[in-house]
């Protein structure tokens, strides 16, 4: 049995196909799912990733419902379209959401629809849930393969059968007033159909999380490469999945060089030793990411189960060899160190920026390298993740947590790594504690507004999903603003959350006024008074940093790409988008280069440079420095 057919034989009939970005997830998964419709088992690869790769590399477009694929009749494909389900959902629900929230508040019909407007239901990974929950009820498929945004991504998806229930029982709690008024008046009570929906959401919740943790029906292939920080985040993630009770069933080491060197060896032994339970498999290096059913039969061809250990090879050279890439027929573009030097055009770059791109294209290193430049130039220095999933630690070979840290020998660069679910949540927590205290000096000893001190502590459930990574991005917004830093350089989450992240500060300034007028009517019961201003300084807050985003003399979005087929069209709509939404890209850095690649045809044009390949990746501030040392401007006419 080969290596492929072997892994999918080991897998349960839903598979979801994990990791950190860039390290093949999109690839797996389309092979698998492949291989499965070849064998004559009708199988859907269904992409989760908001910016997923999925449509590129089997070669054919995408929609929300499941399509077949032509040259493979047992093989169907979609992707879950956040925006359109979550229009179906509110279009379908509208009516009764609004009974609901009129029976259980103070707010009237015009509050009400435009706080559904606003918050509810939420944006692309609740509405990727109630996708999965349904497909989960009505699919009819044998295998369904789920090929998943990156690690912090995905982890929330898996999170959200728990904290999507939040929301639903805020909704059941607006009722459960409702019931106890008709209870009180009519002496019994009759369900009706705000009860079937809150129900029916309940039960499919209930649904899913139930096929996610049962190890006969779902299991999870954790897709890794043999690289120190891609091992490290492998090994979180799994953790994390033991924790959240999902069964990681197979470990497929991507990219592994033939023969295998003595770091991947380590690498691989120490993966192992994370997750014991789970069948072992590798991929060969194949050097630029396979596409189309050719690409995907070649990737397939070289997946081979792990026995033992790779055996080591002769000691590698630190820098990749330079040698010819694939290129047009004709191209003699010079090689790297033809060009000029990029390090002096880099200095002159946004003092806010964000450094965005697909995930895997070495975004954290660009990262943490333009910081410490920055640093070393006499620019006081703030690097930081946003993303759930933070590598910059491993990067840096620091320890870096949610608290600002000086790195060593990093010319005083500082970094943090910041837990906005868990800023958000202390502000929450807060706010519930300034309710309590106010429903208790109200209505004193011996009486008490349950149904109405229960809605009031909750309303922060209804806040859009990502509010509070926007929650860390305005306080970076006020270090620069009190001018603690004169550089700040953002790592965020791969694509999806990234624009997702530039969208935030006009949503969440909608929201943010709408909860104003909804604390208005609950400034006499619930202290709304101390939180109707807090939310004003937060709207305020918003509203800056959404300006100093859009103003391309204080931030830009410097995009990270691979010169590979894939990667390049979402590079290009990437920086197509990120305009489209009125923010400034000030530069594209092509890593991982070995020859100087064609330019990106975007117009405007803008600054490119690129980044030599080095094996191993560079860690640490010396050898992140002396990599950005090499960069070199590539000549934007090509």
């Amino acid at each position: 049995m080969s290596g492929i057919d072997a892994l999918l034989a080991s897998l349960p009939s839903w598979t979801l196909v994990g990791g950190k970005g860039g390290v093949g997830k999109t690839t797996c998964a389309a092979a698998l799912a492949v291989r499965g419709a070849r064998a004559g088992c009708p199988t859907l690869v269904l992409s989760t990733d908001p910016a997923g790769t999925l449509a590129d590399v089997l070669g054919v477009p995408l929609a929300g419902e499941p399509t077949s694929v032509a040259w493979l009749p047992d093989l169907f494909a979609a992707r879950i379209d956040a925006c359109a389900a979550r229009a179906a959902f509110v279009d379908r629900w509208r009516t009764v959401l609004a009974t609901i929230i009129d029976r259980g508040t103070y707010l009237d019909r015009d509050d009400i629809a435009g706080l559904i407007d606003a918050a509810l239901p939420g944006v692309d990974e609740t509405m990727a849930v109630l996708a999965l929950a349904d497909l989960a009820e009505r699919h009819r498929w044998a295998r369904v393969i789920l090929d998943t945004a990156p690690t912090g991504h995905t982890l929330r998806l898996l999170a959200l059968p728990h904290t999507f229930r939040a929301m639903v029982d805020l909704l059941d709690t607006m009722q459960a007033k409702h019931r106890f008024m008709v209870s009180a008046l009519m002496h019994r009570y009759r369900p009706d159909a705000a009860d079937e929906f809150i129900a029916d959401l309940r039960a499919k919740l209930t649904r899913l999380r139930n096929l996610l943790t049962d190890s006969s029906r779902t299991g999870v292939v954790l897709v890794s490469r043999p690289e120190p920080v891609v091992i490290a985040e492998s090994e979180r993630y799994a953790s994390t999945l033991d924790e959240l009770e999902i069964d990681v069933r197979a470990v497929v080491v991507n990219a592994v060089p033939v023969p295998a060197d003595e770091m991947t060896r380590t690498l691989v032994e120490s993966l192992r030793r994370a997750v014991p339970h789970a069948g072992f498999y590798s991929a060969r290096h194949l050097g630029v990411l396979p596409a189309g059913i050719t690409g995907l039969g070649r990737w397939g061809g070289s997946v081979r189960q792990a026995r033992e250990s790779p055996r080591p090879a002769a000691p590698r050279r630190t820098r990749a060899a330079v040698g010819p890439a694939t290129r047009p027929a004709g191209d003699d573009r010079p090689i790297l160190g033809v060009l000029a030097p990029a390090a002096p055009a880099l200095l002159t770059l946004p003092p806010v920026l964000i450094v965005g791109g697909k995930g895997g294209v070495g975004k954290t290193s660009v990262s943490c390298a333009l910081a410490l430049a920055t640093a070393r130039a006499g620019a006081r220095t703030l690097l930081v993740s946003t993303d759930p999933a933070p590598s910059i630690a491993d990067a840096l070979a620091e320890r870096v947590g949610d608290e600002e840290v000086v790195v060593r020998d990093a010319f005083g660069l500082v970094a943090r790594q910041i837990d906005a679910a868990a800023a958000f949540a202390r502000w929450r927590s807060a706010y519930q504690s300034r309710v309590d205290a106010a429903f208790d000096a109200l209505l004193g000893p011996g009486f008490d507004a349950s149904h109405d001190r229960a809605v009031a502590r909750e309303l922060l459930t209804l806040a859009p999903p990502g509010i509070d990574e926007l929650y860390a991005l305005i306080w970076l917004g006020d270090a620069l603003a009190e001018r603690r830093f004169e550089r700040i350089v953002i790592d965020p989450a791969p694509t999806g959350h990234l624009l997702r992240l530039l969208e935030m500060p006009a949503l969440a300034l909608d929201w943010s006024h709408r909860l104003l007028r909804l604390m208005l009517k609950y400034r006499e019961l619930a202290g709304g008074g101390d939180t109707a201003a807090e939310l004003l300084a937060f709207a305020r807050r918003t509203r800056a940093v959404g300006a100093v985003l859009r103003d391309a003399t204080c931030a830009g979005v410097l995009v990270v790409a691979l010169d590979e087929p894939v990667v390049r069209l979402e590079s290009e709509r990437v920086v197509r988008r990120v305009r489209e939404m009125g923010n400034y890209v000030p530069a594209i850095v092509w890593n991982r280069v070995r020859r100087a690649p064609c330019p990106l045809p975007v117009v405007p044009p803008v600054g490119q440079f690129v980044a030599a390949a080095v094996t191993p990746p560079p860690v640490g501030a010396a050898r992140l420095l002396a990599w950005l040392e090499e960069w070199r401007m590539l000549d934007r006419d090509g």
